[in-house]
């Protein structure tokens, strides 16, 4: 028995899809983001889904990823969504990956590995309307374009952006939002002027698409890049995108129970003290299996289909919680950490977290993963 059981049900993975599908433009194309190993759910099994449910194409991370999914016998185009160094062009271009580019100079890198190869690299510019991680500037972008249609076995695919703060609904992060496409769809004016728009135009994320449909949707944009949405969890609560429901489920084990008298500490700090006689059970996850320390403030598991606060500091490899209420709790009961019934966005809102700050790393700390 794993200290900790992540299951993946892929067929709630599909039903999301079937469900977000028609409120959507019908001709949007979805590129699924896959960083992160699938946000913790698995790359290879998310990427072959992907393909039987008709997704445009993946994004990774990294060229580690995209080689994943290409072992994973996915043939699905992959956007890599962080710069590729300039030792990895020819990787990238044996792999059928396609980079970003935001530079001449890494485009350069391409050009040439592309040449030798005797093959086309095939290439998204990443423009940056102010997230400020990576991209070019918008006024600086015309000029990019250009300088590309110059260079030999190069193809200018696609463009994109990347918003800082879609899943915000207060005024000023709403009017930066705003702000952040409306950027983005001039530059496309300006490209269309000029005879190099490419083929795909894409900024939305899931929360952007919740919250910014028809502005994230509308010609020229054609793509979005939704992942969290397909995977259980609308970041912008509205009622269309509100019928997904969790992928993953996240299980461990009761391994010990502890009687508290009145005043007694617990766990390092002594950062508890029992206020009364309590039971404690002690479960077999830590911040060492990506269990956030920060779930000690507002966090909860379900056992026997109740809810058990966290008490104490989370150790490395353990965790305690209250389970005085619970009648019949006992070694060997299954805990529910995160799932259809304890959504993880629940539990990261009350402990102060984004929901992939407690998602993501947890499915990846599991000790164990099956696919329904």
């Amino acid at each position: 028995m794993p200290n900790s059981l992540a299951r993946i049900d892929l067929r709630t993975f599909a039903t999301n899809v079937e469900q977000i599908r028609p409120s959507l433009p019908s001709d949007l194309k979805l590129l699924l983001p896959v960083k992160s190993d699938a946000y913790g759910h698995g790359l290879e099994a998310i990427a072959r889904a992907a393909t039987e449910i008709g997704m445009a194409g993946l994004a990774a991370a990294s060229l580690d990823e995209g080689e994943r999914i290409r072992r994973a016998g996915v043939s699905l185009p992959v956007l890599l969504l962080s710069p590729i160094l300039p030792d990895q062009a020819r990787a990238a271009l044996t792999l059928s990956l396609t980079a970003q580019v935001f530079d001449v100079e890494t485009a350069e890198h391409l050009s040439r590995a592309a040449r030798e190869l005797g093959t086309t690299a095939r290439l998204h510019v990443n423009v940056d309307t102010g997230m400020r991680r990576f991209g070019v500037r918008p006024e600086l972008a015309v000029g990019l374009f250009r300088r590309l249609r110059e260079l030999p076995s190069l193809e200018v695919e696609g463009i994109f952006s990347h918003l800082a703060v879609a899943d915000s609904e207060s005024a000023e992060d709403r009017a930066f939002t705003l702000t952040q496409i409306g950027r983005f769809r001039s530059l496309l004016a300006e490209l269309e002027q000029v005879g190099l728009l490419p083929p795909l135009r894409h900024v939305a994320n899931s929360a952007a698409l919740i919250q910014f449909t028809d502005e994230v949707t509308a010609p020229p944009l054609n793509m979005a890049r939704v992942a969290t949405l397909f995977l259980g969890y609308p970041e912008v609560r509205r009622p269309w995108a509100e019928r997904v429901r969790p992928v993953a489920t996240l299980t461990t084990t009761v391994i010990a129970l502890r009687d508290l008298a009145p005043g007694d500490s617990l766990g390092y700090g002594r950062a508890y003290r029992a206020s009364g006689p309590e039971r404690v059970a002690v479960l077999p996850i830590g911040y060492g299996s990506g269990y956030s320390p920060q779930l000690a403030r507002g966090g909860e598991v379900l056992v026997r289909d109740r809810i058990a606060p966290l008490v104490g500091r989370i150790c490395l490899e353990h965790t305690f919680v209250d389970v005085t209420r619970i009648p019949g709790v006992s070694i060997g009961d299954e805990v529910e950490v995160l799932g259809p019934r304890l959504p993880a966005d629940r539990v990261a809102e009350k402990a102060g977290l984004a929901v992939c700050e407690f998602l993501v790393p947890a499915l990846r700390g599991a000790h164990a993963r099956v696919y329904v």
